[in-house]
């Protein structure tokens, strides 16, 4: 449940995710990101990941 004082960050972090999970194709039910990339394979989906991950630590 969003919290009520950050309730719009909240939302905009939670459709973020939410779009990476479609476009990967995330389908883990336990990780919201699934499984860390390979930097060296994918650097931009890495990145991506290690933004999303601070921002989830950020909430949780």
């Amino acid at each position: 449940m969003a919290p009520p004082r950050r309730a719009e960050e909240w939302l905009e972090t939670a459709l973020d995710v939410l779009s990476y999970r479609v476009t990967y194709q995330v389908t883990d039910p336990v990780l919201a990101l699934g499984s860390t990339p390979d930097a060296s394979q994918t650097p931009r989906r890495a990145a991506r990941f290690n933004e999303l991950k601070r921002d989830l630590r950020d909430w949780g």
